[in-house]
């Protein structure tokens, strides 16, 4: 980002966050205050930036920077608004996530089960992720018989391969010609997960149904060849960027009904949700009838995007938050 904003011509600096960049999910009393001192001092550091280029906002993203900005903005620093991209999952996190309004000027949601609460204060907004119209085209895929399912992205036992595989080994079992292509790698602490996947391939006689794909470059490659994209996360995903990114390319989505999944997905119209095996079974089943009806399918998902998930709507919706934050 400092490489492109030198590009511009933007004025940037660095802010060292010191031992605040060193606290991890999930949060204890003492790394909190191992980091207490330079907490202080980033956020002395931040209000100086401010005053020397003249911001008037402060437009923060990730947990430690929110709380950087916060403590700014509290010792005379430029206005807030933090931007939650994650979901707390545990007791500590929603009462830190329920603490952000009052923190903050304006607190932006990448989606509404990002917020631990049935209902949002004033100065909360949901606002989608994008993604920039005309990204890729995928070519058209080779004959090939059954239905080619793909999971797409970092191989995490949030991101529920493991269910996948069992919903596969259930889809065949009922006479489902379905396979499965796993894209993307394990970090270097994931590698259990990974050879826990391998296991169970072979356990469940999957060897020629299942395929590890690696990493590969480029929307085209990442999901070309494939018929539908499978999003079995059944941790909550905020806004998962594989739904709008398949959506965008035409490619029916099956995800599981939890975290922003289900405000991406308008069920049998745009997509399908799966909580287990009977779900998943059907939603390759209608899939696999769309026939004629699937370019109408298309249309519907490609309306989706454009209303949902468009740059233009994404900047429109942030413009006008800056101005109820500047106007508080």
């Amino acid at each position: 980002m400092s490489a492109r904003a030198a590009a511009e011509g933007i004025p940037f600096e660095v802010l060292d966050f010191g031992q605040v960049a060193a606290i991890r999910r999930p949060i204890s009393p003492a790394s909190v205050w191992a980091a207490a001192g330079d907490w202080r001092r980033a956020a002395q550091g931040l209000k100086a930036i401010v005053r020397r280029h003249g911001i008037d906002l402060v437009h923060s993203n990730g947990m430690k920077a929110h709380c950087i900005a916060a403590l700014s903005r509290r010792i005379g620093g430029a206005p807030a608004l933090f931007h939650v991209r994650d979901i707390a999952v545990r007791p500590t996190e929603r009462l830190i996530w329920r603490a952000l309004p009052r923190a903050a000027d304006q607190v932006v949601l990448v989606s509404r089960a990002c917020w631990p609460a049935p209902d949002l204060p004033g100065n909360v907004s949901v606002v989608f992720n994008a993604i920039a119209p005309g990204m890729a085209t995928l070519p058209s895929p080779a004959p090939h018989p059954g239905t080619v399912l793909g999971i797409c992205g970092r191989i995490h036992p949030f991101k529920g391969h493991h269910l996948a595989l069992q919903w596969l080994h259930a889809a065949r079992s009922q006479g489902l010609d379905v396979t499965l292509r796993i894209r993307g790698e394990a970090t270097a602490e994931d590698r259990g997960y990974l050879e826990t996947l391998h296991q169970t391939v072979a356990a469940l006689g999957l060897e020629d149904a299942v395929r590890f794909d690696g990493s590969f470059e480029g929307l085209a490659a990442i999901y070309g060849g494939l018929d539908v994209v499978l999003v079995p996360s059944e941790t909550p995903d905020p806004l998962p960027r594989s739904v709008m990114e398949a959506m965008a390319l035409g490619l029916p989505v099956i995800g599981f009904p939890a975290g922003g999944i289900v405000e991406m997905i308008d069920p049998g119209r745009t997509g399908w949700l799966a909580a287990d095996a009977e779900d998943f079974c059907a939603a390759v089943r209608d899939i696999a009838a769309l026939g004629p009806q699937l370019p109408a399918f298309r249309d519907r998902m490609a309306a989706t995007v454009a209303e949902r998930f468009s740059m233009p709507r994404l900047h429109r919706e942030i413009t006008a938050i800056y101005r109820s934050a500047l106007d508080r």
